[in-house]
């Protein structure tokens, strides 16, 4: 690969399965120079019994946002 190329790209049907599933991974990864970006298909705004979907879609989006800073990523809604 070459190294001016360090790129990666997670992709998560919904917010929050990428850091679930992967986040020790990406650490390891940034820590190694790559840079990092996730994007979700969904918001998950039908995750919710208990909020709206455009409630739930805000919170999760900003949930999404915040755990990419955290990572050091990138954070992209695909719109789906």
């Amino acid at each position: 690969m070459d190294s001016k190329n360090k790129k990666v790209l997670v992709v998560g049907a919904h917010p929050d399965d990428a850091e679930g599933f992967c986040s020790g991974t990406l650490f390891l990864l940034r820590e190694a120079g790559y840079e990092l970006h996730i994007a979700t298909m969904t918001l998950g705004d039908c995750g919710s019994v208990e909020r709206g979907s455009q409630e739930i879609r805000r919170i999760r989006r900003k949930e999404a946002e915040t755990a990419c800073a955290f990572l050091g990523a990138t954070y992209h809604y695909v719109g789906f």
